[in-house]
C-alpha cells in the first residue's frame, strides 16, 4: 500500500494546489468530441468500386518469387504453423568446363501455402536468405471451400506482381551490399576498358610517330645537299637515279629480210627447170 508523501492531501495535485472537480465536466467534455466528430464531413470508401489505398507494408498475402528459390526448406521448418508444404528433385547439371565435375541442384516441383492455417506472422519472409517470398497488399481471396484457401506457387507468383516497390533509402542510409557489390564491378571494368583504350591511343601514336619519322628521314635522304658539303658516290647516284631515272634501252633490231623480186628472171622463163621425179633414176644409171 502506498502511502501518500508529507504535505501531500487527496484532495490536492501532486504539486501542492488544491483540486477542484466540477460536477459533469466529464460528461461535457465527451459531448464536446461527439460535437467535433458531427461537425466533420463523412468520407466513404466504395468499395469495391473502388479499391482501398493501403500502406505498403500491408500483410496481406505472401508471393513467391519462384526463381530465387532454391528449395533450402528453411521457410518450411522456421514456419510456427507449417502450413507450407514444398516438395523438389534433383537434377544433374552437365560440367561447365572440358575435365570439370559434374553438379547435382534441386529444382522446385511444388510450393504451397494454406492460408487457412497461417497467422500472418512473416517469419518465413524474414527468414529467406533469397529474398523468393514477399509481403502482396492483395487481400480478395476468400473462398466458399476452407479446402481451397491453399494456393499453389502459380497462384503465388501470380500475387508477385502486386508486391509494391521497396520505399527509397533515407540519405544518410548505407548502401546495399548487393548495389555495392554491382557498383564496384562495374567501375573496375569501366577502369579496365578505360586502361586499354589508353594503351591503344598511345600504341597508335607511337605507329604514327614512327611513320612521321621514317618519312622524315627519307625525305631528307632526297633532298639536295647545301654547298660546301661533299656526297658520298652511293649516296650521289642514289639521288641521280631517284631524280633522272635511266632510259630504257629497247632491244637491237634484227636487219630486215630482202625482199623477193618481183619481176620473173627472163632465162627461167625461157629455160624452165625440168621437174626430176624422185622415182626416176639419176644420168648415167640404167
Amino acid at each position: 500500500m502506498s502511502h501518500p508523501s508529507p504535505g501531500h492531501h487527496p484532495s490536492t495535485t501532486p504539486s501542492g494546489r488544491p483540486r477542484f472537480s466540477i460536477p459533469g465536466s466529464g460528461l461535457a467534455k465527451g459531448l464536446a468530441v461527439t460535437l467535433r466528430t458531427m461537425t466533420k464531413k463523412t468520407v466513404t470508401e466504395q468499395y469495391p468500386d473502388t479499391q482501398p489505398d493501403l500502406p505498403p507494408r500491408t500483410r496481406g498475402v505472401i508471393g513467391l518469387f519462384e526463381e530465387n528459390c532454391t528449395v533450402c526448406m528453411l521457410c518450411a521448418r522456421e514456419c510456427p504453423d507449417w502450413c507450407i508444404y514444398i516438395d523438389s528433385h534433383k537434377e544433374t547439371v552437365p560440367a561447365a568446363a572440358p575435365g570439370g565435375r559434374e553438379r547435382s541442384r534441386n529444382v522446385l516441383d511444388r510450393f504451397a501455402i494454406d492460408f487457412s492455417l497461417c497467422m500472418y506472422c512473416g517469419i518465413c519472409i524474414e527468414v529467406c536468405p533469397f529474398d523468393a517470398l514477399f509481403w502482396s497488399p492483395e487481400f480478395e481471396y476468400a473462398e466458399t471451400d476452407i479446402h481451397e484457401l491453399t494456393h499453389e506457387r502459380d497462384k503465388l507468383r501470380e500475387w508477385m506482381w502486386t508486391v509494391p516497390a521497396p520505399p527509397a533509402l533515407d540519405p544518410a542510409a548505407e548502401e546495399p551490399k548487393e548495389i555495392a557489390a554491382a557498383r564496384k564491378t562495374a567501375e573496375k571494368l569501366a577502369a579496365t576498358q578505360a586502361a586499354q583504350a589508353a594503351e591503344a591511343a598511345e600504341a597508335a601514336e607511337a605507329a604514327q610517330a614512327a611513320q612521321a619519322a621514317e618519312a622524315t628521314r627519307a625525305g631528307e635522304s632526297v633532298e639536295p645537299t647545301q654547298a660546301g658539303e661533299s656526297v658520298e658516290p652511293t649516296q650521289a647516284a642514289a639521288v641521280t637515279e631517284a631524280t633522272h631515272p635511266k632510259p630504257t634501252q629497247a632491244p637491237p633490231a634484227e636487219p630486215p629480210e630482202p625482199a623477193e623480186s618481183a619481176q620473173p628472171n627472163p632465162a627461167e622463163a625461157t629455160h624452165p627447170k625440168p621437174v626430176v621425179d624422185p622415182a626416176d633414176p639419176p644420168e648415167g644409171q640404167s
